[in-house]
């Protein structure tokens, strides 16, 4: 097998050498498909995981805490020591819509240390994925976990006012759709909350996206309907309100 793909290798370097050939533009398209969706899954689905974390002391967690009636409308909730009206982080992970876990060492392991130890509640949420759903409904199971991340705040210790949204790569774009039109959000019973730090969506503007180059992982997520792309488009969704 590793011969194989040394051979692999070797003819692709071959065709990226010819330029201009037929091959060649496909073929680095290709690699550049692979490579992409390679470091977003090794982003979201690194080995070690919270339940094997060493989390600072002090620090405790409460697991699976439902915010739906599905398996996987679940979060993780880290709590500081002596917490009372403290603020707020609810962590959305991406994934390419596809992949990707709220205990994963990459979405925790720098965070906890860095927020809870400095009396921060920090939660950490699982959504639905693809294909069994498309962003926009992911985008509702992220509304639905905030307002409930609100709803039990004051039990946790925390201040549902002193929230703040953050996500990475998809997790990121279905924070920055719901901040763009918080009215999805607030039909779920969330309260305003303070900011949303979006970390590389790389799809505010899903239609624009879609319509240039783009890797073959979101026409996964958004299709062929331009009618979607918009209604899944921050840009697009954006309101006064936002």
């Amino acid at each position: 097998m590793k011969h194989i793909n040394i051979h692999i290798i070797v003819f692709g370097l071959l065709l990226c050498l010819i330029g201009e050939g037929a091959y060649a533009g496909p073929f680095r398209d290709w690699l550049a498909d692979r490579k992409s969706e390679k470091q977003d899954a090794e982003l979201s689905l690194d080995d070690e995981s919270a339940d094997n974390a060493v989390l600072p002391q002090g620090v405790r967690i409460l697991k699976d805490v439902a915010y739906g009636s599905e398996s996987e409308q679940r979060m993780d909730v880290y709590l500081p020591v002596y917490a009372k009206s403290a603020p707020m982080i609810l962590m959305v992970h991406g994934g390419a819509w596809r992949y990707g876990d709220k205990a994963a060492s990459s979405v925790v392991q720098n965070k906890i240390p860095r927020w809870v130890s400095r009396g921060f509640v920090f939660v950490s949420v699982n959504y639905r994925l693809l294909p069994r759903a498309n962003p926009l409904v992911q985008a509702e199971d992220v509304a639905q976990a905030l307002a409930a991340a609100q709803a039990k705040a004051v039990t946790w210790g925390g201040d549902p006012a002193k929230l703040i949204l953050m996500g990475h790569s998809a997790g990121a774009h279905l924070l920055a759709l719901i901040s763009a039109a918080p009215e999805k959000a607030q039909s779920f019973g969330a309260l305003p909350w303070l900011g949303t730090v979006s970390l590389d969506s790389a799809a505010m503007d899903v239609v624009q996206v879609m319509e240039s180059k783009h890797y073959r992982f979101y026409d996964q997520a958004f299709g062929k309907d331009l009618t979607f792309w918009k209604s899944a488009s921050p840009f697009h969704a954006l309101t006064e309100n936002a």
